[in-house]
Formats: C-alpha cells, structure tokens, sequence
C-alpha cells in the first residue's frame, strides 16, 4: 500500500479539503479521488512530492 494525499480545490485554486489515505495504487488513488470531485472544482492526488493527477478545472494563475 502507498500513501497519498488528495486535495480538493476551489476556483481560486486554494484547498478546500484534505484527505489523506493507502491505496495499492495510483488508479485505486484516482478512483477515490473521482468519487471526492464530485460537483467540486477540482482534485489533486499526490503521492510524495509527486503529482499523480488532476481532475476537474483547468489549472489557471
């Protein structure tokens, strides 16, 4: 099992929310994130200093 954290995001690219969990891999990870997102703006699931994925908007500065 890894560890991983998932952060949700709001339109102005802040967190929102955290959680933090084990998952065997980065799919099973991005499965839960996807549950998570929602009606959310976005979700980042990172692993480490790794950035697995993103779902949802459009990163913007």
């Amino acid at each position: 099992m890894n560890r991983y954290r998932i952060y949700v995001l709001n339109p102005q690219e802040r967190i929102s929310d955290a959680q933090e969990g084990e998952y065997p891999d980065d799919q099973a990870a991005l499965t839960a994130a996807a549950d998570l997102c929602g009606d959310r703006f976005a979700v980042e699931v990172w692993s480490g200093e790794r950035l697995v994925d993103r779902l949802g908007g459009e990163f913007r500065l």
